[in-house]
């Protein structure tokens, strides 16, 4: 029962206190306070990398695609 509630609380708190990444900032905090990760499962350390690589990834392409987009319209004001 206990659990269930602090549950329900994270999950309000998450979007009540600003909209900003409270949930995030916490567990950030949290961890620094813990010597290395032991208190996640390996399916949950193996979900958390794959979750920050595929970020990060999306990211990257989405930084390559606006150089390219930039490169093409500087080309075209050039041509102009």
């Amino acid at each position: 029962m206990t659990r269930a509630r602090h549950e329900h609380q994270i999950k309000l708190n998450e979007y009540t206190l600003g909209g900003g990444n409270t949930f995030d900032a916490a567990l950030h905090r949290v961890i620094s306070r813990w010597r290395g990760l032991d208190w996640f499962t390996d399916e949950q350390i193996a979900e958390i990398r794959a979750e920050m690589i595929g970020r990060e990834w999306f990211r990257h392409g989405l930084k390559r695609e606006n150089r390219k987009a930039r490169k093409q319209a500087m080309a075209i004001k050039e041509e102009a």
